[in-house]
């Protein structure tokens, strides 16, 4: 296998790793629960209920089979929030597709090359999602508050992200820190899988070439 069909190979699946890992966080709701008393305890008007039903929806919203509006329990939302969560909701769409479609043909090609003993470009997908989630570690220690504003300036092209809480009280219990949280934890599952991507190249690569 030459040197481009390697590096595209270990592309598709780094593609499937990075994207997979970004839904497991974002559908990891456990992570949100863990933390509702203390987002309560900085917002006390909102019982717990109230708080947990608004991630779901939010949640729900934002994963692809959704259509519809997005309606909250309970709390007011102005034309510019709406539109930023529909914003995001375009964003996880593509990520959706984009993992789908790497996923499917990940697969197909460790079956195939599973088969011809060419098992090596996990190597090199490996390596990339192990050391990407290092590298992107950096910002978020160093000041994720920054990194933070930066990434939201990047990926959207006006300020309707910046909230005022008055008009769009849904971002009191949508603290800061808990992006941080998800954040590090999306990275967990990229070096996660990356470990798992190394393992299924020393397991079936050394079966192939055992038998």
């Amino acid at each position: 296998m030459n040197k481009f069909k390697t590096a595209l190979y270990a592309l598709i699946h780094a593609v499937a790793v990075l994207t997979g890992s970004v839904l497991l966080g974002l559908n990891t709701r456990i992570l949100y629960y863990m933390n509702i008393t203390k987002i309560q305890a900085q917002n006390g008007e909102y019982d717990y209920a109230l708080i947990k039903s608004n991630y779901d929806i939010l949640i729900d919203y934002l994963n692809p089979f959704y259509r519809g509006k997005l309606q909250l329990n309970g709390l007011p939302m102005s034309p510019q929030g709406e539109f930023h969560f529909y914003e995001v909701k375009v964003i996880f769409d593509l990520v959706w597709i984009l993992f789908a479609v790497s996923l499917i043909l990940s697969v197909l090609l460790f079956i195939k090359r599973k088969r011809e003993n060419q098992l090596g470009y996990l190597k090199g997908a490996a390596a990339f999602t192990f050391i990407l989630p290092l590298l992107l570690g950096i910002p978020f220690v160093v000041n994720f508050s920054r990194a933070f504003v930066v990434f939201h300036e990047i990926a959207f092209s006006n300020d309707y992200w910046i909230f005022d809480p008055n008009i769009d009280p849904v971002i009191r219990i949508l603290p800061e820190w808990f992006f941080m949280y998800a954040a590090f934890l999306i990275l967990l599952y990229m070096v996660l899988l990356a470990l798992l991507t190394l393992f299924l190249e020393k397991t079936f690569g050394k079966k192939k070439q055992d038998a």
